[in-house]
């Protein structure tokens, strides 16, 4: 009997998730002309979006400890398009901001999902299956400014983008329901070794916690900085491109990086970037900002996808332990982009560049106390 593998159904749904993700930020303003609303108040689901993720970490992941695997994968993914469909109808902000919440815990249920069993399926290998699978959200997301662009230029709303992604993201659901579940190979190792210490569980998710605030509160508040330093307004715009530009490039390398290296060193290297480039910003010369920014998002892209795979080659990856790294990047996607903006707009443009230091060097710092207080617990090829 052939076994029917996950994986490119794994990669599937990032590339899903990425495009519906990538929807919300381009769609906003037709979603305020849809329910009567200003484009700030519409934002308000980004709250609530942010509000699902995290609960979705602490309801339904535990699922995949239990069995239940690409079922529950599958059932996240036909929610999202559920959601997705509805949103595109709703006549009021709170349907909407309903419809994002439950949006969200299914989005950080297939989340957390894919990235436990693309390691229980590939065991030590599985770090450039894991980048590759975190490229392709990369991917997705680059696309969905253009399908935005073309449901406004058919309709004037944001009807055939919300319908269209609910139709990809249904389509992923049913294509991950028809593969085989991994089996957890790791049930007697935990059962031998035990769970984590609390100290070994606090770094892991403060590097989270720090990675994310590098990234989502640097690419949230670059364009703001540009301007604010005296950019004109097309350079500002270039700034923003040009991180994600870097960031999909490093993402694309990432899948190199994990076949060529099983230690943390290019995750601290990658950090070790972050703080010379933000120390570049702290100068404000224009003409060094346009590349420091490209390299910012090289650096940044490989730390997530690197570290998860350092740590699931070290210890035995749950549905538990997945869920609390990706509910502290949820969190801190959440909190470090509206903590840092506040710095920015009431404090001084100095506290962007510090505030962006400071939790590289975090990153830095915990990935060396992560690397020397994790055993190598599993076996070479579980």
């Amino acid at each position: 009997m052939t076994i029917r593998r996950s994986r490119n159904a794994y990669f599937a749904i990032f590339l899903v998730t990425g495009t519906t993700i990538g929807l919300i930020g381009p769609s906003l303003p037709l979603l305020a002309e849809q329910v009567g609303a200003t484009v700030a108040d519409v934002g308000t689901v980004l709250v609530f979006y942010g509000g699902g993720y995290l609960a979705g970490t602490r309801l339904f992941v535990r699922g995949y400890d239990r069995g239940w695997g690409n079922r529950l994968v599958g059932t996240a993914g036909l929610v999202a398009a559920l959601c997705f469909a509805g949103i595109s109808l709703g006549p009021t902000l709170a349907s909407l901001c309903a419809a994002y919440f439950v949006f969200g815990a299914a989005v950080s249920t297939s989340d957390v999902g894919c990235n436990t069993m693309m390691m229980w399926e590939m065991g030590e290998k599985a770090g450039p299956s894991i980048a590759f699978m975190h490229a392709m959200f990369g991917v997705g997301a680059i696309s969905s400014p253009f399908i935005v662009r073309a449901s406004d230029a058919m309709n004037g709303d944001a009807v055939f983008a919300y319908f269209f992604c609910a139709a990809l993201s249904a389509l992923a659901a049913v294509y991950v329901l028809t593969r085989q579940s991994p089996n957890d190979p790791h049930v007697d190792v935990r059962e031998l070794h035990g769970d984590l210490s609390k100290k070994q569980i606090a770094m892991i998710v403060l590097y989270f916690f720090s990675y994310v605030a590098v990234e989502v509160a640097f690419s949230t508040w670059i364009y703001t900085y540009g301007i604010r330093i005296g950019m004109p307004k097309i350079q500002s715009a270039l700034l923003n491109s040009l991180f994600w530009v870097g960031f999909m490039v490093g993402r694309l390398a990432t899948v190199w990086l994990a076949k060529a290296s099983r230690s943390v060193r290019p995750v601290q290297i990658g950090a070790i970037a972050n703080v010379f480039a933000c120390l570049v910003m702290l100068t404000r010369v224009d003409v060094l900002l346009l590349p420091v920014v490209f390299v910012y998002g090289l650096a940044t892209a490989p730390q997530f996808s690197l570290m998860l795979a350092f740590i699931g080659s070290r210890i035995p990856l749950s549905g538990k332990m997945t869920s609390r790294i990706v509910g502290s990047a949820g969190l801190s996607a959440t909190v470090m982009p509206w903590l840092i903006g506040q710095l920015l707009e009431r404090v001084s443009l100095w506290t962007y560049p510090v505030a962006l230091i400071g939790c590289a060097i975090a990153v830095l710092l915990t990935a060396q106390i992560i690397e020397s207080k994790l055993p190598r617990q599993l076996n070479a090829r579980v």
